[in-house]
């Protein structure tokens, strides 16, 4: 009985871990975006303009 009881945890954990992260997404609305914009692979660096006369 004891040995059923500690095999049922871990997978009771997990499942109310999963069926929380379904809730986040799928019932209450993002607040916004969810990842930033993808950054280019190699980025040129940028020019340093001087505005000295």
């Amino acid at each position: 009985m004891i040995t059923v009881a500690l095999l049922l945890l871990p997978a009771l954990g997990v499942l109310l871990f999963g069926l929380d992260q379904v809730e986040d997404r799928w019932v209450t609305r993002p607040t916004g975006a969810r990842h930033a914009r993808r950054r280019p692979f190699f980025r040129r660096p940028r020019l340093r303009v001087s505005h000295r006369r």
